[in-house]
């Protein structure tokens, strides 16, 4: 039951079940005070209906004014000019042109109340216009009280959530990928792990960001948002890299034609390696645990990350480690191993740009401790 409610909420969202309420309640109001056309009414409520809440709020003053002046200039022109399709479409181009110089982005509302009062018969057009425009505004009347009563969910604190623990599991995902790379040299077979769902929460967090922008105010900190959302796919996309490279690389060692000391024990010089490229994923580990708790706590410790100290040292195992060995199989490895650097250096720089996003200006009150819990791994 449980589950079928779940896959029912994906079919019928809250905005699905708000237009069919509205368009039911208008034609029940045209049908009792019989206004007619009663179709231009649930016409409206359609297109008038909203996503989110804070939508609702702020382009209710912008629908009605849209309709207004639709309504207004189409009845001027039916009455001066006449109605036939050259005029219809005359009225679309003023309609727009006036939108655009207001910079309203309902243009669509007052299109569709534009065809609809010119549309009427040629004959008795100030009446039929007069009763389309008060369908129209029943229509109106009853999307904005829908949108405004039985407004859905806001969007913004759903989005954070999601996109925090994104964030937090993607990373996760990263630093394995590190992880299954180094140990990868044990292992006589490997199946690299699919982000199936990471990328489908993703897809969602994204979809969530559409909504929730509205909802953002300027204390809100968008560009970190985005930054996060960045970070979140650059992760999926780089450790997916990685283990498909690490894939590629047990296969390699356990060909009939590799060197016979791909099978054996690794050299001290390439264990020291990768033993140092384990320290850089734990310090990455720590840069992530603080970027993740800025979010709602103030630093409370130096920010940890892989410094230039790291990288001279990381160098310096790299040159001992090249200066015994060469041949194709070694070129590989040196390859590999640079792509590793490569993703690591992209995951420090990614973060601590977020970090310094996080610390701008912060508002500690934004969140709640129990919003970012972090889940026991």
């Amino acid at each position: 039951m449980v589950l079928l409610f779940s896959n029912l909420r994906k079919w019928f969202g809250p905005r699905i079940l708000k237009t069919g309420l509205g368009v039911t309640i208008a034609l029940l109001i045209c049908q009792l005070f019989s206004v007619e056309p009663a179709s231009f009414a649930a016409i409206t409520v359609a297109i008038n209906m909203q996503p989110s809440v804070s939508k609702a709020l702020t382009n209710a003053w912008e629908q009605i004014l849209i309709n207004v002046i639709a309504i207004a200039l189409a009845i001027v022109i039916g009455l001066t000019l006449g109605t036939n399709p050259y005029i219809i479409g005359l009225g679309v181009i003023i309609m727009i042109a006036i939108s655009n110089r207001m910079g309203w982005s309902g243009v669509n509302l007052g299109i569709v109340s534009i065809i609809f009062i010119l549309d009427a018969p040629h004959e008795q057009f100030l009446e039929h216009a007069l009763a389309r425009s008060l369908s129209i505004f029943i229509g109106l009347a009853v999307a904005l009280i829908i949108n405004r009563v039985l407004a859905p969910p806001r969007y913004k604190r759903i989005f954070k959530e999601k996109l925090f623990s994104l964030f937090y599991d993607s990373s996760i995902y990263f630093m394995n990928s590190l992880v299954h790379y180094v140990e990868s040299t044990t292992l006589s077979e490997y199946e690299k792990p699919k982000p199936t769902d990471l990328e489908e929460r993703l897809e969602q967090v994204t979809d969530l960001y559409e909504h929730a922008r509205e909802e953002f105010s300027s204390q809100d900190k968008m560009q970190l948002m985005e930054r996060l959302l960045e970070l979140c796919r650059g992760f999926i996309e780089r450790g997916e890299n990685i283990e498909e490279m690490t894939r590629q690389r047990v296969k390699r060692r356990q060909a009939p034609d590799a060197p016979p000391q791909m099978g054996t024990n690794l050299t001290q010089e390439f264990q020291s390696l990768l033993e140092f490229i384990l320290v850089g994923k734990d310090n990455l580990a720590a840069l992530r645990d603080q970027l993740y708790f800025s979010f709602t706590y103030p630093p409370a410790t130096p920010l940890r990350t892989l410094d230039q100290a790291y990288w001279n040292e990381f160098d310096q195992r790299m040159d001992l480690w090249q200066k015994n060995f060469s041949g194709v199989y070694f070129l590989r490895a040196t390859m590999e191993v640079a792509v590793v650097a490569t993703e690591m250096r992209w995951a420090s720089k990614r973060m601590r740009s977020c970090y310094a996003l996080s610390q701008k200006k912060k508002d500690y009150n934004s969140l709640t401790t129990s919003d970012i819990e972090i889940e026991s791994k």
